[in-house]
Protein backbone atom coordinates (compact mmCIF):
# COMPACT_ATOMS: atom_id res chain seq x y z
CA UNK A 1 0.00 0.00 0.00
CA UNK A 2 0.99 3.58 -0.52
CA UNK A 3 1.63 5.94 2.36
CA UNK A 4 -0.97 8.66 2.37
CA UNK A 5 1.07 10.98 4.50
CA UNK A 6 4.56 10.88 5.94
CA UNK A 7 3.35 11.90 9.36
CA UNK A 8 0.18 9.89 9.35
CA UNK A 9 -1.88 13.08 9.44
CA UNK A 10 -3.89 12.12 6.37
CA UNK A 11 -4.64 8.70 7.89
CA UNK A 12 -5.85 10.34 11.09
CA UNK A 13 -8.11 12.70 9.19
CA UNK A 14 -9.45 9.81 7.13
CA UNK A 15 -10.41 7.75 10.15
CA UNK A 16 -11.96 10.56 12.17
CA UNK A 17 -14.37 11.67 9.45
CA UNK A 18 -18.00 10.83 10.31
CA UNK A 19 -18.89 10.41 6.63
CA UNK A 20 -17.98 7.20 4.82
CA UNK A 21 -14.93 7.64 2.57
CA UNK A 22 -13.23 5.38 0.06
CA UNK A 23 -9.80 5.79 -1.53
CA UNK A 24 -9.78 4.02 -4.90
CA UNK A 25 -6.97 3.23 -7.30
CA UNK A 26 -7.38 4.06 -10.96
CA UNK A 27 -8.52 0.49 -11.60
CA UNK A 28 -11.32 1.10 -9.01
CA UNK A 29 -9.93 -1.29 -6.41
CA UNK A 30 -10.18 -0.09 -2.80
CA UNK A 31 -6.95 1.36 -1.44
CA UNK A 32 -8.42 2.48 1.87
CA UNK A 33 -11.75 2.97 3.67
CA UNK A 34 -12.49 4.72 6.91
CA UNK A 35 -14.31 3.36 9.95
CA UNK A 36 -17.51 5.27 9.08
CA UNK A 37 -17.70 3.27 5.84
CA UNK A 38 -17.27 -0.06 7.61
CA UNK A 39 -19.86 0.88 10.27
CA UNK A 40 -22.58 2.14 7.93
CA UNK A 41 -22.34 -0.58 5.31
CA UNK A 42 -21.55 -3.43 7.74
CA UNK A 43 -18.39 -4.71 6.03
CA UNK A 44 -14.88 -5.41 7.40
CA UNK A 45 -11.34 -4.53 6.31
CA UNK A 46 -10.44 -7.95 4.89
CA UNK A 47 -13.34 -8.08 2.44
CA UNK A 48 -12.84 -4.44 1.39
CA UNK A 49 -9.21 -3.48 0.92
CA UNK A 50 -7.70 -4.53 -2.41
CA UNK A 51 -11.08 -5.58 -3.78
CA UNK A 52 -12.76 -4.14 -6.86
CA UNK A 53 -15.41 -1.67 -5.66
CA UNK A 54 -18.15 -3.42 -7.63
CA UNK A 55 -17.37 -6.75 -5.88
CA UNK A 56 -17.77 -5.45 -2.33
CA UNK A 57 -20.45 -7.09 -0.20
CA UNK A 58 -21.11 -9.88 -2.64
CA UNK A 59 -21.64 -7.47 -5.56
CA UNK A 60 -23.81 -4.97 -3.66
CA UNK A 61 -21.83 -2.04 -5.03
CA UNK A 62 -22.27 -3.05 -8.63
CA UNK A 63 -24.66 -0.15 -9.17
CA UNK A 64 -25.25 1.21 -12.73
CA UNK A 65 -25.37 4.85 -11.61
CA UNK A 66 -22.14 4.42 -9.64
CA UNK A 67 -20.46 2.89 -12.70
CA UNK A 68 -21.59 5.87 -14.75
CA UNK A 69 -20.06 8.28 -12.25
CA UNK A 70 -16.71 6.52 -12.02
CA UNK A 71 -16.33 5.30 -15.59
CA UNK A 72 -17.97 8.06 -17.65
CA UNK A 73 -18.31 11.32 -15.73
CA UNK A 74 -15.24 11.43 -13.48
CA UNK A 75 -12.70 10.68 -16.28
CA UNK A 76 -13.95 13.82 -18.06
CA UNK A 77 -13.62 16.10 -15.06
CA UNK A 78 -11.49 15.97 -11.96
CA UNK A 79 -14.24 16.80 -9.46
CA UNK A 80 -17.88 15.71 -9.24
CA UNK A 81 -20.07 17.03 -6.41
CA UNK A 82 -23.59 16.29 -5.15
CA UNK A 83 -24.10 13.20 -7.24
CA UNK A 84 -27.31 11.55 -6.02
CA UNK A 85 -27.49 7.80 -5.76
CA UNK A 86 -30.26 5.57 -4.45
CA UNK A 87 -29.73 1.89 -3.84
CA UNK A 88 -31.21 -0.93 -1.78
CA UNK A 89 -28.61 -2.94 0.11
CA UNK A 90 -29.54 -6.43 1.31
CA UNK A 91 -28.54 -5.85 4.92
CA UNK A 92 -29.14 -2.16 5.59
CA UNK A 93 -31.99 -1.53 3.18
CA UNK A 94 -32.55 1.41 0.91
CA UNK A 95 -30.05 4.24 1.13
CA UNK A 96 -30.12 7.70 -0.37
CA UNK A 97 -26.55 8.90 -0.85
CA UNK A 98 -24.88 12.06 -2.07
CA UNK A 99 -21.44 11.31 -3.60
CA UNK A 100 -18.53 13.70 -3.96
CA UNK A 101 -15.66 12.33 -6.08
CA UNK A 102 -12.22 13.79 -6.76
CA UNK A 103 -9.35 12.48 -8.91
CA UNK A 104 -5.90 12.88 -7.35
CA UNK A 105 -3.16 12.94 -10.01
CA UNK A 106 -0.06 10.75 -9.38
CA UNK A 107 2.63 12.22 -7.16
CA UNK A 108 6.07 10.64 -6.67
CA UNK A 109 5.72 6.91 -6.23
CA UNK A 110 1.94 7.29 -5.57
CA UNK A 111 -0.26 6.43 -8.53
CA UNK A 112 -3.46 8.27 -9.44
CA UNK A 113 -6.16 7.88 -6.77
CA UNK A 114 -9.86 8.64 -6.46
CA UNK A 115 -11.42 10.02 -3.27
CA UNK A 116 -15.08 9.08 -2.91
CA UNK A 117 -16.97 10.67 -0.03
CA UNK A 118 -20.41 9.22 0.69
CA UNK A 119 -22.96 11.31 2.57
CA UNK A 120 -25.90 9.22 3.80
CA UNK A 121 -29.01 11.38 3.39
CA UNK A 122 -31.53 8.60 3.99
CA UNK A 123 -32.87 9.87 7.31
CA UNK A 124 -32.74 13.49 6.19
CA UNK A 125 -34.66 12.69 3.02
CA UNK A 126 -37.14 10.61 4.96
CA UNK A 127 -37.66 13.45 7.43
CA UNK A 128 -38.10 15.90 4.58
CA UNK A 129 -40.55 13.57 2.87
CA UNK A 130 -42.53 13.16 6.08
CA UNK A 131 -42.49 16.90 6.67
CA UNK A 132 -43.78 17.53 3.17
CA UNK A 133 -46.44 14.93 3.83
CA UNK A 134 -47.48 16.65 7.05
CA UNK A 135 -47.58 20.00 5.29
CA UNK A 136 -49.71 18.58 2.51
CA UNK A 137 -51.94 16.85 5.04
CA UNK A 138 -52.35 20.09 6.98
CA UNK A 139 -53.15 22.09 3.87
CA UNK A 140 -55.72 19.56 2.65
CA UNK A 141 -57.20 19.28 6.13
CA UNK A 142 -57.63 23.05 6.27
CA UNK A 143 -59.16 23.13 2.78
CA UNK A 144 -61.53 20.24 3.50
CA UNK A 145 -62.82 21.71 6.76
CA UNK A 146 -66.32 23.12 6.39
CA UNK A 147 -65.73 25.78 9.02
CA UNK A 148 -63.91 28.97 8.08
CA UNK A 149 -60.25 28.73 9.11
CA UNK A 150 -57.46 31.27 9.32
CA UNK A 151 -53.78 30.52 9.92
CA UNK A 152 -52.01 33.54 11.41
CA UNK A 153 -48.39 34.21 12.24
CA UNK A 154 -47.49 35.65 15.63
CA UNK A 155 -47.77 39.17 14.21
CA UNK A 156 -51.45 38.32 13.50
CA UNK A 157 -50.95 38.41 9.74
CA UNK A 158 -52.80 35.88 7.60
CA UNK A 159 -50.60 33.04 6.40
CA UNK A 160 -53.43 30.97 4.94
CA UNK A 161 -57.22 30.86 4.74
CA UNK A 162 -59.49 28.13 3.46
CA UNK A 163 -62.22 28.33 0.87
CA UNK A 164 -65.13 28.41 3.37
CA UNK A 165 -63.63 31.59 4.85
CA UNK A 166 -63.45 33.31 1.45
CA UNK A 167 -66.99 32.20 0.58
CA UNK A 168 -68.59 33.03 3.92
CA UNK A 169 -67.13 36.53 4.23
CA UNK A 170 -66.88 37.37 0.52
CA UNK A 171 -63.18 38.25 0.41
CA UNK A 172 -60.45 37.20 -2.02
CA UNK A 173 -57.07 35.54 -1.35
CA UNK A 174 -55.23 38.57 -2.75
CA UNK A 175 -56.92 40.81 -0.19
CA UNK A 176 -56.34 38.35 2.65
CA UNK A 177 -52.93 36.65 2.60
CA UNK A 178 -50.16 38.63 4.26
CA UNK A 179 -52.60 41.16 5.70
CA UNK A 180 -53.10 41.95 9.38
CA UNK A 181 -56.34 40.28 10.41
CA UNK A 182 -57.79 43.56 11.67
CA UNK A 183 -57.30 45.11 8.21
CA UNK A 184 -59.29 42.48 6.32
CA UNK A 185 -62.35 43.65 4.40
CA UNK A 186 -61.78 47.37 4.97
CA UNK A 187 -61.11 46.76 8.70
CA UNK A 188 -64.32 44.78 9.17
CA UNK A 189 -62.40 42.34 11.36
CA UNK A 190 -61.23 45.02 13.77
CA UNK A 191 -63.54 43.60 16.44
CA UNK A 192 -62.81 44.49 20.10
CA UNK A 193 -63.67 41.02 21.40
CA UNK A 194 -61.45 39.39 18.75
CA UNK A 195 -58.57 41.70 19.71
CA UNK A 196 -58.97 40.69 23.34
CA UNK A 197 -58.89 36.98 22.45
CA UNK A 198 -55.83 37.20 20.19
CA UNK A 199 -53.82 39.70 22.19
CA UNK A 200 -54.70 38.86 25.80
CA UNK A 201 -56.37 35.45 26.14
CA UNK A 202 -54.38 33.37 23.65
CA UNK A 203 -50.85 34.39 24.76
CA UNK A 204 -51.63 33.36 28.33
CA UNK A 205 -53.77 30.26 27.80
CA UNK A 206 -52.61 28.85 24.43
CA UNK A 207 -56.25 28.23 23.46
CA UNK A 208 -59.83 29.46 23.67
CA UNK A 209 -63.01 27.56 22.79
CA UNK A 210 -66.51 28.44 21.58
CA UNK A 211 -66.35 32.16 22.30
CA UNK A 212 -69.48 33.72 20.82
CA UNK A 213 -69.00 36.98 18.96
CA UNK A 214 -71.61 39.05 17.10
CA UNK A 215 -70.60 41.56 14.46
CA UNK A 216 -72.06 43.47 11.52
CA UNK A 217 -70.11 42.92 8.30
CA UNK A 218 -70.41 45.27 5.35
CA UNK A 219 -71.19 42.64 2.72
CA UNK A 220 -72.72 39.69 4.63
CA UNK A 221 -74.63 41.53 7.36
CA UNK A 222 -74.85 40.59 11.01
CA UNK A 223 -73.18 37.32 11.92
CA UNK A 224 -73.07 35.30 15.12
CA UNK A 225 -69.79 33.35 15.26
CA UNK A 226 -68.21 30.80 17.56
CA UNK A 227 -64.44 31.33 17.67
CA UNK A 228 -61.90 28.65 18.58
CA UNK A 229 -58.20 29.49 18.73
CA UNK A 230 -54.99 27.51 19.18
CA UNK A 231 -51.43 28.77 19.51
CA UNK A 232 -48.95 26.46 17.77
CA UNK A 233 -45.74 27.33 19.62
CA UNK A 234 -43.41 25.02 17.68
CA UNK A 235 -44.52 26.59 14.39
CA UNK A 236 -45.00 30.19 15.61
CA UNK A 237 -48.53 30.09 14.20
CA UNK A 238 -52.09 30.68 15.39
CA UNK A 239 -55.06 28.63 14.17
CA UNK A 240 -58.40 30.48 14.26
CA UNK A 241 -61.57 28.49 13.51
CA UNK A 242 -64.76 30.46 12.82
CA UNK A 243 -68.13 28.72 12.91
CA UNK A 244 -71.09 30.74 11.65
CA UNK A 245 -74.03 29.99 13.97
CA UNK A 246 -76.24 32.86 12.81
CA UNK A 247 -78.93 30.59 11.38
CA UNK A 248 -78.67 28.21 14.33
CA UNK A 249 -79.23 31.05 16.82
CA UNK A 250 -82.17 32.34 14.75
CA UNK A 251 -83.76 28.89 14.77
CA UNK A 252 -83.16 28.54 18.50
CA UNK A 253 -84.93 31.84 19.19
CA UNK A 254 -87.74 30.84 16.85
CA UNK A 255 -88.02 27.51 18.64
CA UNK A 256 -88.16 29.25 22.02
CA UNK A 257 -90.92 31.49 20.72
CA UNK A 258 -92.83 28.51 19.33
CA UNK A 259 -92.50 26.60 22.60
CA UNK A 260 -93.75 29.66 24.49
CA UNK A 261 -96.67 30.03 22.09
CA UNK A 262 -97.45 26.33 22.38
CA UNK A 263 -97.38 26.52 26.17
CA UNK A 264 -99.69 29.52 26.07
CA UNK A 265 -101.99 27.81 23.57
CA UNK A 266 -102.22 24.60 25.61
CA UNK A 267 -102.98 26.63 28.73
CA UNK A 268 -105.74 28.47 26.89
CA UNK A 269 -107.16 25.24 25.45
CA UNK A 270 -107.28 23.59 28.87
CA UNK A 271 -108.96 26.67 30.33
CA UNK A 272 -111.51 26.68 27.52
CA UNK A 273 -112.19 22.96 27.88
CA UNK A 274 -112.72 23.41 31.60
CA UNK A 275 -115.22 26.21 30.92
CA UNK A 276 -116.93 24.07 28.26
CA UNK A 277 -117.39 21.20 30.69
CA UNK A 278 -118.73 23.36 33.50
CA UNK A 279 -121.13 25.45 31.46
CA UNK A 280 -122.37 22.64 29.20
CA UNK A 281 -123.07 20.55 32.28
CA UNK A 282 -124.94 23.46 33.86
CA UNK A 283 -127.15 23.95 30.79
CA UNK A 284 -127.82 20.25 30.12
CA UNK A 285 -130.95 18.56 31.30
CA UNK A 286 -129.47 15.05 31.19
CA UNK A 287 -126.16 13.28 30.87
CA UNK A 288 -127.04 12.30 27.30
CA UNK A 289 -127.75 15.92 26.38
CA UNK A 290 -124.46 16.96 27.99
CA UNK A 291 -122.57 14.33 25.97
CA UNK A 292 -123.97 15.50 22.65
CA UNK A 293 -123.43 19.19 23.33
CA UNK A 294 -119.94 18.74 24.76
CA UNK A 295 -118.84 16.51 21.89
CA UNK A 296 -120.05 19.08 19.37
CA UNK A 297 -118.27 21.98 21.07
CA UNK A 298 -115.12 19.98 21.58
CA UNK A 299 -115.13 19.15 17.86
CA UNK A 300 -115.35 22.85 17.05
CA UNK A 301 -112.36 23.52 19.28
CA UNK A 302 -110.39 20.74 17.57
CA UNK A 303 -111.13 22.18 14.13
CA UNK A 304 -109.97 25.60 15.27
CA UNK A 305 -106.76 24.20 16.71
CA UNK A 306 -106.09 22.42 13.43
CA UNK A 307 -106.42 25.76 11.61
CA UNK A 308 -104.02 27.40 14.06
CA UNK A 309 -101.43 24.65 13.64
CA UNK A 310 -101.53 24.94 9.87
CA UNK A 311 -101.69 28.73 9.78
CA UNK A 312 -98.56 30.78 9.06
CA UNK A 313 -97.51 33.03 11.93
CA UNK A 314 -100.50 31.95 14.04
CA UNK A 315 -103.13 34.02 12.16
CA UNK A 316 -106.20 32.54 10.43
CA UNK A 317 -108.40 34.08 7.75
CA UNK A 318 -111.89 34.70 9.08
CA UNK A 319 -113.57 33.10 6.04
CA UNK A 320 -111.70 29.83 6.72
CA UNK A 321 -113.20 29.59 10.21
CA UNK A 322 -116.72 30.25 8.91
CA UNK A 323 -116.39 27.86 5.97
CA UNK A 324 -114.94 25.01 8.05
CA UNK A 325 -117.62 25.22 10.76
CA UNK A 326 -120.55 25.54 8.38
CA UNK A 327 -119.35 22.64 6.21
CA UNK A 328 -118.86 20.51 9.33
CA UNK A 329 -122.63 20.86 9.94
CA UNK A 330 -123.73 20.01 6.42
CA UNK A 331 -123.40 23.46 4.87
CA UNK A 332 -122.73 23.85 1.15
CA UNK A 333 -121.15 27.12 0.05
CA UNK A 334 -123.22 28.62 -2.75
CA UNK A 335 -126.05 26.30 -1.71
CA UNK A 336 -127.42 26.81 1.78
CA UNK A 337 -124.83 29.39 2.85
CA UNK A 338 -122.92 32.24 1.24
CA UNK A 339 -119.84 34.18 2.39
CA UNK A 340 -119.18 37.76 1.28
CA UNK A 341 -116.35 39.89 2.61
CA UNK A 342 -112.67 40.84 2.32
CA UNK A 343 -109.82 38.74 3.64
CA UNK A 344 -109.26 39.37 7.35
CA UNK A 345 -106.44 37.66 9.25
CA UNK A 346 -107.56 37.07 12.81
CA UNK A 347 -104.73 37.00 15.36
CA UNK A 348 -104.23 33.89 17.44
CA UNK A 349 -105.90 35.24 20.57
CA UNK A 350 -109.05 36.14 18.60
CA UNK A 351 -109.35 32.93 16.57
CA UNK A 352 -110.62 30.66 19.34
CA UNK A 353 -113.21 33.13 20.58
CA UNK A 354 -114.54 33.86 17.09
CA UNK A 355 -114.59 30.16 16.18
CA UNK A 356 -116.59 29.24 19.29
CA UNK A 357 -119.06 32.03 18.53
CA UNK A 358 -119.49 30.77 14.95
CA UNK A 359 -119.96 27.26 16.31
CA UNK A 360 -122.82 28.43 18.57
CA UNK A 361 -124.46 30.33 15.71
CA UNK A 362 -124.17 27.26 13.46
CA UNK A 363 -125.49 24.91 16.16
CA UNK A 364 -128.48 27.19 16.72
CA UNK A 365 -129.07 27.24 12.96
CA UNK A 366 -129.09 23.43 12.90
CA UNK A 367 -131.46 23.14 15.87
CA UNK A 368 -133.79 26.09 15.42
CA UNK A 369 -132.98 27.98 12.21
CA UNK A 370 -131.87 27.87 8.60
CA UNK A 371 -130.13 24.49 8.68
CA UNK A 372 -133.19 22.88 10.30
CA UNK A 373 -135.09 23.26 7.03
CA UNK A 374 -134.13 22.14 3.51
CA UNK A 375 -135.24 25.56 2.18
CA UNK A 376 -133.19 27.54 4.69
CA UNK A 377 -130.04 29.47 3.92
CA UNK A 378 -127.54 31.71 5.69
CA UNK A 379 -126.00 34.88 4.24
CA UNK A 380 -122.86 36.05 6.02
CA UNK A 381 -121.34 39.42 5.21
CA UNK A 382 -118.58 41.52 6.73
CA UNK A 383 -116.88 44.79 5.95
CA UNK A 384 -113.91 46.63 7.39
CA UNK A 385 -113.18 50.23 8.29
CA UNK A 386 -110.14 52.02 9.64
CA UNK A 387 -110.36 52.30 13.39
CA UNK A 388 -108.56 54.43 15.93
CA UNK A 389 -104.78 54.21 16.23
CA UNK A 390 -104.36 52.25 12.99
CA UNK A 391 -106.69 49.45 14.15
CA UNK A 392 -109.16 47.67 11.85
CA UNK A 393 -112.87 47.83 12.66
CA UNK A 394 -114.90 44.80 11.51
CA UNK A 395 -118.69 44.86 10.94
CA UNK A 396 -120.06 41.31 10.89
CA UNK A 397 -123.62 40.22 9.94
CA UNK A 398 -125.15 36.72 10.08
CA UNK A 399 -128.62 36.51 8.49
CA UNK A 400 -130.68 33.34 8.38
CA UNK A 401 -133.71 32.87 6.15
CA UNK A 402 -136.08 29.98 6.74
CA UNK A 403 -139.81 29.24 6.73
CA UNK A 404 -140.11 28.72 10.48
CA UNK A 405 -137.89 29.85 13.34
CA UNK A 406 -138.20 28.44 16.81
CA UNK A 407 -136.70 29.83 20.01
CA UNK A 408 -134.92 27.80 22.63
CA UNK A 409 -137.04 29.65 25.14
CA UNK A 410 -134.16 30.67 27.41
CA UNK A 411 -130.74 32.22 27.34
CA UNK A 412 -128.30 29.32 27.41
CA UNK A 413 -124.57 28.74 27.17
CA UNK A 414 -124.61 29.55 23.43
CA UNK A 415 -125.88 33.06 24.05
CA UNK A 416 -123.30 33.59 26.76
CA UNK A 417 -120.54 32.42 24.39
CA UNK A 418 -121.63 35.01 21.79
CA UNK A 419 -121.70 37.71 24.41
CA UNK A 420 -118.29 36.77 25.85
CA UNK A 421 -116.65 36.41 22.43
CA UNK A 422 -117.68 39.73 20.92
CA UNK A 423 -118.03 41.97 23.95
CA UNK A 424 -115.17 40.78 26.15
CA UNK A 425 -112.54 38.92 24.07
CA UNK A 426 -112.92 40.94 20.84
CA UNK A 427 -113.76 44.22 22.66
CA UNK A 428 -116.84 44.87 20.57
CA UNK A 429 -120.62 44.65 20.68
CA UNK A 430 -123.26 42.25 19.37
CA UNK A 431 -127.01 42.00 18.90
CA UNK A 432 -129.39 39.13 18.12
CA UNK A 433 -132.68 39.92 16.36
CA UNK A 434 -135.40 37.36 15.59
CA UNK A 435 -137.26 38.20 12.36
CA UNK A 436 -140.32 36.29 11.17
CA UNK A 437 -138.24 34.64 8.41
CA UNK A 438 -135.13 33.95 10.44
CA UNK A 439 -132.57 35.13 12.94
CA UNK A 440 -130.12 37.98 12.39
CA UNK A 441 -126.93 38.36 14.39
CA UNK A 442 -124.74 41.44 13.98
CA UNK A 443 -121.50 42.41 15.70
CA UNK A 444 -118.75 44.97 15.59
CA UNK A 445 -115.22 44.38 16.90
CA UNK A 446 -111.76 45.78 16.51
CA UNK A 447 -108.47 44.08 15.57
Amino acid sequence: MYNLGSTGLAEAILQTMDQPLLVLRDDLTVEEANSAFYTLFKVDTEETRGRLLYELGNGQWNIPELRRLLEEILPQQSVVEHYRLEHKFPEIGKRIMILNARRLPPEGDRPELILLVISDRTETEQARFELEGYVEFGEKLIDSTREALLVLDWDLKVVRANRPFYDAFQVSPDDTKGRLIYELGNRQWDIPRLRELLENVLPNNNAFDDVEVEHDFEHVGRRVMLLNGRRLDHLDLILLAIRDVTEQRRMEKERETQVGELHHRIKNVLTTVDALVRRTLRDSGSLEEFGRAFESRLGAMARTQDLLVRAPRGSVDMSEILRLELQAHGGREGGNFNLDGPAIALPQDAVQAFAMAVHELTTNAVKHGAFASPEGRIDIQWTVQAGEGGATRVMFRWRERCPIITSAGRTGYGSRVLEAAFRHTLKGSSRLTLHPDGAEFSAEFQL
